[in-house]
């Protein structure tokens, strides 16, 4: 064992500990001396014995609360008794219980039992099992907080807990308050800067005693439990003699403090003074049954008030850095909940500013979601689903690469043209499945969106389904009275068949753009307005209704773009169109004459003219009409695909989705809080009683915590 620090700088330490557990912040653990047992266990003697102070000899003045008995040295004698709030209590009741306090010199029984009687009247404690008032308690989570200052006295404070008991006595004490006082002392002994002093008596097997269960429950190494020892006097029995002894002297199952003993006065002896009993306890363990142990440190009460005081310092000094730094991170946590929570908004200018502030935060981080400026907001490394752009410029990608490669129906020559661009690899693109999830989350979408993922086939090949039959098919079915050439209705017929894919491409596609803002939406909400409500009202009473319509304006201009370009008359004023119909008929001629070629003696590719006359020339009018649609469509056909999606992806996915004024992202903003009437602010902004509570309890659990960084820091 250390020996007991001493000094004005061990005297300031315990004072701070002590002003700390004034302020009563329970998110604070603080080294802390608990004194439990049960009735009749001898725990108010020993506590007599290490503090001075007599408890009251009063019916129903029993323990009912804790008790904080704090002793200091100081010229003058003088008692002072004053009340500790339990923290949940209510502005007015803090006040009420604060205002209550008694000062003394002379602590006679009858003035300490008025002084009592006074302090459980104001914490409303009933007494006898007279008092039938309904608001009245056995018990109570109020700290009763009593000083006692002297110049004999050293630095010492104790708790002392209501002493457990196991059967109730209607109706003075119920079923509830035998839990109530159960949790009470687990709320105490469960901290782990608390030494448990746990007393028992030595007249009973220590094996049976629930205290000690109790405090191995919470400190299962048994490292900060004491036990001591009351009533030696009542053991006649030598067996249970030498148990006691073994157990002070470590032999028996020991606690990692280990065990004290000490001698009660009798239960007839109330005019002994301090000294006397001192003197009969030396007394008592000098008699040859007891005298092994004497000299073991671990006998009477001043060997015990020396353990009990070197210990309070010891992890007082230990565990004094820890609950600086855990009540300044308590501080912070408890600022940032206050803050995230924003001002007041009791009126309605208040709640104007709250969601115009809101509505700032969403369109300062959406710009930079849009322009991938994500290293601006730390909000992009905490959630990268809120990467907007990133994820809406992949799904465009895979958009038109889809369309490019599985777009059409038929594929229009026996090799696939790549068109001079990177081949993209379908295989193991599950993207979609995700988006599917996406949209079956918003249920107020299903009606505007395609929920069923689409599956977009490959096209037929050349072979298969002949394309060459099919245009020879609809052009008997259509053709005109036109020699040579053929209507524009063949070139439509054939080019709405051979783009029949495009729209469920194009509406799926659409969907997944807008499952994809939407979830964003929903997200950085959920993000910057932590207050559930006011997010739920917020979402529920305004966003939704304008941003279905946002998405339908969207849903509605694919579908536009769908008709213009696959319903109305094919045009283009595209000069790519006229050099691609060219390269297809060249193309042609090339195929058809290269079977007819043959190397001159100087090495050059020739063919003759009759071979060119029998390619050219001596064709059937349908066959060329056929060659001819089929060049014109395939040419049409590339140039309204490369026209089409960037049409979509421009105009729907762009500008309604994106960045035109109409879009969703743009609806959340400073205007649309403006315009919010009266009856919306406060329904959507309005706290309501459980928000000022919470409020309330942070604004109290700030100023605590200041004032301890203030005692702290002294």
């Amino acid at each position: 064992m250390e020996s007991k620090p001493s000094g004005l700088a061990s005297q300031a330490l315990l004072n701070k500990i002590d002003q700390l557990r004034e302020l009563n912040v329970k998110s604070i653990e603080l080294p802390q001396l608990v004194v439990l047992g049960d009735q009749s266990s001898g725990k108010s003697s020993v506590l007599e014995s290490l503090t001075s102070f007599s408890f009251p000899q009063a019916p129903g003045l029993c323990t009912r609360y804790a008790t904080q008995i704090s002793c200091c040295r100081e010229p003058e004698e003088s008692v002072t008794v004053s009340i500790i709030p339990q923290q949940n209590a209510d502005a007015v009741t803090k006040t009420r219980l604060r205002a209550f306090k008694r000062n003394t010199t002379k602590l006679t029984n009858d003035v300490l039992v008025q002084i009592i009687q006074d302090a459980n009247k104001v914490m409303g404690i009933r007494t006898t099992a007279e008092d039938t008032d309904p608001s009245l308690c056995t018990f109570s989570n109020n700290t009763l907080k009593i000083e006692i200052c002297g110049p004999e006295q050293e630095h010492f404070t104790v708790i002392d807990v209501p002493g457990i008991f196991r059967v109730s006595s209607p109706p003075f004490t119920t079923d509830e308050d035998v839990d109530l006082v159960r949790n009470m002392v687990d709320s105490y002994i469960k901290n782990n800067r608390t030494i448990i002093l746990a007393v028992l008596p030595s007249n009973v097997d220590i094996t049976t005693q629930e205290i000690l269960k109790m405090a191995e429950k919470a400190d299962p190494g048994g490292v900060r439990t004491m036990g001591v020892l009351t009533k030696p006097d009542l053991v006649t029995e030598v067996a249970t003699q030498r148990a006691i002894k073994d157990l002070v002297l470590g032999k028996g199952k020991q606690l990692r403090l280990g065990y004290c003993v000490v001698k009660n006065r009798s239960a007839d002896d109330a005019q002994s003074t301090a000294f006397e009993r001192l003197a009969q306890e030396e007394a008592f363990f000098g008699k040859p049954a007891w005298r092994e142990i004497a000299a073991s440190g671990r006998c009477g009460v001043g060997s015990l008030k020396t353990r009990l005081s070197d210990l309070l310092m010891n992890i007082t000094k230990r565990e004094f850095p820890h609950v600086k730094a855990e009540a300044m991170k308590q501080l912070e946590q408890r600022r940032r909940e206050l803050e995230d929570m924003g001002p007041s908004r009791t009126d309605q200018s208040a709640q104007m500013m709250y969601l115009g502030r809101l509505g700032s935060k969403f369109q300062a981080v959406t710009q930079c979601a849009l322009n991938g400026y994500y290293d601006s907001e730390s909000l992009f490394a905490e959630n990268p689903d809120l990467k907007l752009i990133t994820a809406v410029t992949k799904t465009n990608e895979k958009f038109a690469n889809t369309f490019w490669r599985r777009g059409h129906k038929r594929h229009t020559s026996p090799d696939w043209d790549d068109e001079g661009e990177a081949v993209y690899d379908l295989a193991g693109n599950d993207d979609n499945y995700l988006a599917q999830d996406i949209l079956l989350s918003y249920p107020e979408l299903h009606d505007i969106v395609k929920t069923d993922s689409y599956e977009c086939s490959k096209p037929k090949a050349f072979n298969d389904d002949s394309i060459t039959d099919h245009i020879e098919k609809v052009y008997q079915l259509n053709r005109g009275p036109e020699l040579g050439t053929f209507s524009g209705s063949i070139l439509s017929a054939t080019f709405r068949e051979q783009s029949e894919k495009w729209e469920p491409l194009v509406l799926a596609h659409v969907s997944e753009l807008i499952g994809l803002v939407h979830d964003y939406i929903s997200t950085l909400l959920a993000c910057i307005c932590p207050d559930e409500q006011i997010l739920a009202q917020l979402w529920e009473t305004v966003l939704i209704e304008q941003l279905r319509k946002a998405y339908i304006r969207a849903m509605e201009q694919a579908r536009f773009l769908l008709r213009i370009e696959r319903q109305s008359r094919p045009s283009t004023y595209n000069h790519y169109f006229n050099s691609e119909v060219q390269r297809k008929r060249e193309d042609r001629f090339k195929e058809l004459t290269a079977a007819a070629q043959y190397t001159s003696s100087e090495g050059a590719k020739l063919i003759t003219v009759a071979s060119v006359q029998d390619t050219i020339v001596n064709k059937e009018n349908a066959q060329q009409i056929r060659e001819d649609i089929l060049d014109v469509l395939t040419s049409y056909y590339k140039v309204s695909r490369k026209r089409f999606v960037d049409n979509i992806c421009n105009q729907v996915i762009g500008h309604f989705l994106l960045e035109g004024d109409e879009s969703p992202l743009k609806i959340f903003n400073s205007e649309l809080v403006m315009g919010l009437d009266s009856a919306q602010l406060e329904l959507i902004a309005g706290e309501d009683v459980e928000t000022r509570n919470r409020r309330s309890v942070l604004d109290s659990e700030i100023k605590n915590l200041e004032a301890a960084m203030r005692i702290l820091r002294i």
